[in-house]
This record gives C-alpha cells, sequence and structure tokens, in this order.
C-alpha cells in the first residue's frame, strides 16, 4: 500500500537487485554478440579487400597495390571495435532515481555499445517535473516510469523501466505530482 509523501521528502528509487543482476547479464550477452559479429565481419571484408591487393602486387603494380591496401583501414577498425566491445562490461547503476525537494537527479548510463549514444548524469529542477507509469505495450514487455519536462522549447525525456525498480513506481509519481516547496 503506497503512502502519502510531503514535498519535501526525499525519494531515492533504487534498481532491483535481481532485476539488475538479469539486465547486466542480457547487455553482456548481447554486447558479446555484437563484438563477434564486429571481428567476424572484420575478417571477412579484410579478405575481400586483401584479394584484389594481391592480385594487383603480383601484375607487378607496387603503387597501385599501396593505395588499395589502404582500403585495409576499415576492417582493420571494425575489428579494434568488435575487440572493445568483447572487453567492454556493462554495468546499471545502483539508484534509478533521486528526487529531492529541489530536483530531480539521474544517474549516467554506462553505455552497452560504443555506437549507442551517451547518456549522462542529469540534474532537473523538481518543479515543472512530472512522472507517469505507462504499461507494457506492443514490442514493449515492461512497463515505464516516464519522466517528462518543458526547458522552453526543449522537451526533455527519461525513462526506467518500473518492473526493475525496488521501490513501487506510484509513490514516484506521486512525489512528483504533488505541489512541490
Amino acid at each position: 500500500m503506497a503512502r502519502s509523501l510531503t514535498p519535501r521528502e526525499t525519494v531515492i528509487a533504487r534498481y532491483d537487485p535481481a532485476g539488475r543482476a538479469a539486465v547486466e547479464r542480457t547487455l553482456r550477452t548481447l554486447v558479446r554478440r555484437q563484438g563477434i559479429a564486429a571481428i567476424a565481419l572484420a575478417a571477412l571484408w579484410g579478405l575481400v579487400t586483401l584479394l584484389p591487393i594481391v592480385v594487383v602486387a603480383a601484375d607487378g603494380r607496387a603503387g597501385a597495390a599501396l593505395l588499395l591496401a589502404l582500403t585495409l583501414a576499415v576492417p582493420l577498425a571494425i575489428g579494434v571495435f568488435g575487440v572493445r566491445q568483447l572487453r567492454r562490461r556493462p554495468r546499471m547503476p545502483d539508484i534509478a532515481v533521486a528526487i529531492t525537494p529541489t530536483t530531480v537527479e539521474f544517474p549516467a548510463l554506462e553505455r552497452p555499445s560504443g555506437l549507442a549514444p551517451r547518456v549522462r548524469a542529469e540534474e532537473w529542477p523538481r518543479e515543472g517535473t512530472r512522472a507517469e507509469i505507462r504499461a507494457a505495450s506492443g514490442l514493449l514487455s515492461t512497463s515505464l516510469v516516464v519522466f517528462t519536462r518543458q526547458d522552453g522549447r526543449t522537451r526533455r525525456r527519461r525513462t526506467v523501466s518500473a518492473e526493475t525498480l525496488d521501490t513501487d513506481p506510484r509513490l514516484i509519481v506521486e512525489a512528483l505530482g504533488g505541489p512541490s516547496a
């Protein structure tokens, strides 16, 4: 049963340890698969690129072969990306969101891929920040707590999976729904 919150209370929503571990396992599996796929692509691309270089070099055109050898930079870069992915160990932060009497604080999220955009730590003023619970639908198999804020013309949004929280998501919505001091 949810209890009533006052606007001066601090609410810290942490990730449930079991849910957090499950998400980290899934991220590690996906990161590993992406790394293996990148290395396989790099090897295949490198072999396809190497064949014309060998043919041109065997024909006696060393200058053209050297120029073609520069095209090996692309598969090399993809291979380096793959190795870096295999070394990556993504972790979830302990805290999902902290709502203080004056701010709403989100921790930085570690990128599961070198291709994913960075999610930096943010601190929003509590005044004007809203939260709602969106039920699972379509391809999304989990309900979300969606935080929104309008800063001038910029609409900001952060989401947290409601099923991985150790706090009742209704407490979070209630904490931001009431008037803040």
